[in-house]
């Protein structure tokens, strides 16, 4: 038995659009239902194992929550990264899935972007003087590093001033030079260094994010497919930043076998 949050404004006679957003990028996947601007249902996914041996049957038993017949789903809004990488592979490939059986879109969206947009929609979260502030997404990478992207208020929208990164903490710290918030699973493991490292320039954001990161993905989803901003399907790929443990490894078969 499956936990839903259900919000009362779910039902309604005339549907515009209709986006489902998953997220199996971070430990802590969601996924949810929007219609037009409207949070129908969300559900967060615990990680256990994979995500591949609950995400159908999750989104099945959502979908009867909120009435929604799969086959009014407009789109399918999928975090593509950086991430896990199995967990970006079920999630690409399950969207492909759907898109293939319906013949509707895929829509990627930046997992760290869709971070950001989960604490600073319509102003409402952050404060004004936190709104002012540059802002660091951070999801723990593994093996030393974090994957992030820096984000600041220009002109009233919040505006990506970097690429995605899979970087060493220290290193990112570095590069920062003025007052940042950082968000993110990252900071429960590099929160300390960084606030070391940067002291006064470091703040953390501990509020309860307004929406899951898979509500997040939905509204961006279906913004870009209100703007036709769509890539072909067929030739998706999950953004993985840096190399797999299993491209590495048989990387270093094949040097083996080739100083042999």
């Amino acid at each position: 038995m499956f936990n839903f949050t259900i919000h009362s404004s779910m039902f309604t006679d005339h549907c515009l659009m209709i986006v489902l957003g998953i997220d199996t990028s971070t430990y802590h996947g969601s996924i949810a239902i929007v219609e037009n601007e409207r949070l129908l249902s969300e559900f967060s996914i615990p990680f256990i194992n994979s995500y591949s041996k609950r995400l159908i049957s999750i989104i099945d038993d959502l979908l009867k929550k909120c009435e929604v017949n799969f086959k009014d789903i407009d789109g399918y809004a999928i975090a593509i990264g950086p991430g896990s990488f199995t967990g970006l592979r079920i999630g690409v490939s399950t969207c492909k899935g759907f898109s293939l059986a319906t013949g509707r879109p895929v829509i990627p969206v930046g997992t760290l972007d869709a971070m950001v947009e989960c604490i600073s929609v319509k102003g409402d979260t952050l404060t004004d003087s936190l709104n002012s502030l540059q802002v660091c997404t951070l999801i723990d990478a593994k093996k030393g590093e974090v994957f992030a992207s820096l984000y600041k208020k220009i002109d009233g929208k919040i505006k990506k001033i970097t690429e995605d990164m899979a970087i060493n903490p220290e290193r990112l710290c570095q590069e920062i030079n003025e007052p940042t918030i950082f968000f993110g699973d990252g900071v429960k493991s590099y929160g300390d260094l960084i606030k070391k490292r940067l002291k006064g320039l470091a703040y953390f954001y501990s509020d309860i994010p307004k929406n899951s990161l898979a509500a997040s993905i939905a509204f961006m989803g279906a913004k870009k497919l209100e703007r036709g901003d769509v890539p072909d399907t067929a030739s998706l790929k999950p953004k993985y930043i840096r190399r797999s443990e299993a491209e590495i490894k048989w990387e270093e078969r094949q040097k083996v076998s080739i100083d042999f």
